[in-house]
């Protein structure tokens, strides 16, 4: 194993050592960057198709008057079809973020696989040159970014999650006749407990899709950050090589 010792160039801090080649992360990274790109478009299509597909059931379903809507009983197929559109509006939007999240994830990965090969390219031309060679001590950004981005990640997961147990109950909640069940639920009901669920829930999981996603776009910048460092080193080291 290379041993490291640190220095100072141009107020840069770096470390000395003989070989260059990926972490462990980045080069994990540039093998996961294009499969993560892909399933996160994929998501992305999938959930286009699905809301082409309620937004044929909500066409057939609104197409019915107020009146046969309302008295529709459990397990109809006017009931079955607003019980379809109230549970996919209640996942499918988590669904598209987790999609969103997996696309700005493979660009996290495809920074740091960016960082691997300049790592791995100046190491070459330094050692090329034979006047020893010199990598930048890991900045804390560099650090950061990958556990940023898989927090992120682990949220819009949880979301996802949420959205599908939050789908369950509103498939049953708005299975039931609207006039004769829902309307005359009684306080401390069943039904009004899972409205209340519902409503809470709701509210809450919307931003906190957005946390993730604020999370991943962070993760991005700090590997941008990352990126900048290191070119500024590669610059300073190379005007180095060349006084020398």
């Amino acid at each position: 194993m290379a041993t490291q010792t640190a220095v100072q160039l141009g107020g840069i801090e770096v470390s000395s050592e003989k070989a260059q080649s990926m972490t462990g992360m980045q080069s994990m990274a540039s093998k996961m960057w294009a499969p993560w790109l892909i399933m996160g478009f994929m998501i992305v299509m999938v959930s286009l198709i699905i809301g082409a597909i309620v937004a044929n059931t909500a066409s057939d379903y609104f197409s019915f008057s107020k009146e046969v809507r309302e008295a529709a009983v459990a397990n109809s197929d006017i009931a079955d079809k607003k019980a379809f559109i109230e549970a996919t509006k209640a996942w499918l939007p988590t669904f598209k973020f987790l999609g969103l999240g997996m696309i700005m994830g493979g660009i996290t990965f495809a920074l740091a696989t960016i960082l691997g090969n300049l790592k791995t390219g100046g190491g070459r031309v330094q050692e090329a040159i034979g006047k020893g060679t010199m990598e930048l001590k890991p900045p804390m950004t560099a650090k950061m970014f990958p556990m940023v981005m898989m927090m992120g990640m682990m949220v819009l997961m949880a979301s996802f999650v949420i959205g599908i147990i939050l789908a369950v109950i509103s498939a049953d909640y708005w299975n039931h006749s609207i006039a004769a069940e829902l309307n005359t639920a009684s306080a401390g009901s069943g039904l009004l407990s899972d409205l209340g669920t519902i409503k809470a829930i709701g509210l809450w999981l919307a931003p906190l899709k957005f946390v993730g996603i604020a999370m991943i776009l962070s993760s991005i910048v700090l590997a941008l950050a990352t990126i900048v460092r290191v070119l500024r080193f590669q610059t300073v080291r190379i005007v180095d090589l060349v006084n020398d």
